[in-house]
């Protein structure tokens, strides 16, 4: 039930003392939502889910809450809910991105500051994959994978129907461009039945991971499939490793295994960025799964 101010001598209806009673329970139907969603004053002391296949925000604006007054954010969707402090302060010792069945509530300290308490959430069965978010794929030069949960053991990018103009990619973590990235791959291409092996050197270019995600097409007539995976990355002490693997069309048929390495630590891997180097527009989607 929202919050509401009562007057002496009121008599409440039935619904009233219903909506009352599952507050206080802390029952009652959700607020859906389906799309991105900043607060607003009637929210307080009610609940809020959102379903959404790609990533969302709730954003907290100050001045429309009273300390005490509380908010229940549930994630249904498949895509991360953030919650973000727009004019507010939000706090939080575990983090504001909630992944698909995470919940958490706004427990405002004041008019313009809030404690976000973020339970458990329903765990993934082990071994099993859950999709964190989809973005499909426009003339942008970076494509960014922003407040990644880490509640999983891996993650993998999954590259499906990707396709530009003359254009490698690479791709950085945490925003990191220093040269803390080595990458071994091994290329082979067919023509006429024909086939070919060759060897990529190791290192970064330009403090960026040096990959092909599935996304290279120089003749602009075929589509290239794929994806990369980073095991390890919520690890604070120990290197991240990977491996990652497309296939398409360039002229001829080719196929790139590489593996690599990320020698960062010191904090997990909460943001991924891919770069291209032109601004052809291209097709297709990158998906995010969190491995279990």
């Amino acid at each position: 039930m929202a919050k509401q101010t009562f007057t002496t001598g009121q008599v409440l209806t039935a619904a009233q003392m219903t909506s009352l009673q599952q507050t206080a329970m802390q029952g009652g139907a959700a607020s859906a939502k389906t799309a991105s969603y900043t607060l607003v004053a009637a929210d307080a002391g009610t609940a809020i889910s959102m379903s959404n296949a790609s990533a969302t925000t709730i954003t907290v604006n100050t001045g429309l809450f009273a300390a005490g007054d509380t908010v229940q954010i549930t994630n249904l969707g498949a895509g991360v809910c953030t919650i973000t402090a727009g004019t507010a302060t939000v706090n939080t010792a575990a983090s504001l991105a909630l992944a698909q069945y995470e919940s958490g509530t706004l427990d405002f300290t004041s008019a313009s500051a809030a404690i976000f308490i973020k339970g458990a959430g329903a765990a993934p069965s082990a071994g099993g994959m859950t999709l964190i978010s989809t973005t499909t794929l426009s003339a942008a030069t970076a494509i960014s994978f922003t407040s990644i949960p880490t509640t999983y053991k891996s993650l993998r990018f999954v590259f499906i129907a990707c396709r530009s103009t003359s254009s490698y990619w690479n791709a950085t973590f945490n925003n990191d461009t220093a040269g803390n990235y080595q990458t071994q791959a091994s290329a082979a291409a067919t023509t006429g039945g024909n086939s070919t092996n060759s060897s990529a050197g190791a290192g970064a270019t330009n403090g960026r991971l040096g990959i092909i995600p599935a996304t290279y097409d120089g003749q602009n007539n075929g589509s290239c499939n794929g994806y990369m995976q980073i095991d390890n990355y919520t690890s604070t002490t120990l290197q991240r490793t990977g491996v990652w693997q497309c296939a398409g069309y360039d002229g001829t048929y080719f196929c790139v295994t590489g593996a690599f390495n990320y020698n960062s630590t010191g904090t997990a891997i909460t943001r991924v960025d891919f770069v291209r180097g032109s601004t052809q527009t291209i097709n297709g989607e990158i998906q995010l799964w969190g491995i279990a």
